[in-house]
């Protein structure tokens, strides 16, 4: 980590997608023909894009009121059983339009790129019907077209029960596999398909029910698994063979060790993680 590899007035050839040749300037002048574009980097760093994994970059209206509620010591269950939580921004994002959606996704795709990150994996999961889930990943592909950075979409329907179906949960899981994921297939709006699978959310059976179809509908799979609990998604993820098990605040090592054995990918967000033990902390310090 000490060896940076800075190479002093250095350049780099560039065709198509592809770096050619990296070395001092001089030696790379001596490759390149009249018809090669100059682009002088201004004695900046340059270096590959930054890659996302785990992103929500779709939505209307802004949370920021439960960030105080958070460093009172509200948890994430109390907060989401006083109507917060996914289910705040569910409510203004059904109200959005999707021309909404985009002119503030378009804002949000300014910040990743000022900070070096050009390619993210984007959920939906805000809108929980079939038209609005539709519709953020409409978004999506909007943005993906008409902005620089690159996103990867990933279909999200499950993401929480919503509150029309709180005392019907099976009705809404058979409306994701049913009319959801068919939907989302048939216009190619997505490349994976997540499942929040906690006990308070999509248990690990109706996970399994979910993610099983959307295999069978050529999607690659991912899981929010043990964010809030030791629940089992990361060993339902490992079963599966997931692409990604994101989260894991929970995990075991049996967890851990079956991830590992079946290659699948941790995704780890520590800014979640930072902002849930500050909580901890102040619960305790009370």
């Amino acid at each position: 980590m000490r060896q940076l590899a800075i190479i002093e007035d250095g350049a780099m050839l560039v065709r198509g997608e592809h770096i050619e040749a990296v070395g001092r300037r001089r030696e790379i002048e001596n490759l390149i023909g009249a018809d090669c574009e100059v682009i002088n980097a201004g004695h900046r760093v340059v270096m590959p894009g930054f890659v996302d994994a785990h992103t929500h970059p779709v939505f209307a209206g802004m949370r920021a009121n439960e960030f105080e509620q958070r460093a009172s010591g509200a948890t994430y269950r109390e907060i989401a059983a006083r109507g917060g939580g996914i289910r705040a921004t569910v409510r203004l994002t059904r109200s959005a339009s999707q021309s909404d959606l985009v002119k503030a996704g378009k804002r949000y795709a300014d910040w990743f790129l000022r900070n070096g990150t050009t390619t993210i994996e984007a959920k939906s999961g805000y809108g929980l019907t079939l038209e609005d889930e539709l519709k953020i990943l409409r978004a999506i592909k909007q943005l993906n077209e008409e902005t620089w950075l690159r996103y990867v979409p990933t279909f999200l329907g499950a993401h929480d029960i919503p509150a029309e179906y709180k005392a019907r949960r099976q009705t809404y899981v058979n409306l994701v596999i049913n009319e959801m994921l068919p939907r989302v297939a048939e216009e190619k709006l997505a490349e994976y398909c997540d499942v929040f699978c906690e006990e308070d959310v999509f248990t690990t059976d109706e996970t399994w029910q979910i993610l099983s179809a959307a295999r069978c509908q050529g999607f690659g799979l991912r899981v929010h698994a043990d964010q809030l609990s030791l629940s089992g998604g990361a060993r339902l993820a490992a079963e599966l063979n997931a692409v990604t098990a994101d989260h894991l605040e929970h995990t075991d090592v049996t967890g851990i060790m079956a991830l590992k054995s079946a290659r699948v990918q941790p995704v780890l967000l520590p800014g979640s993680v930072m902002h849930s033990a500050q909580t901890v902390i102040r619960q305790r310090v009370r």
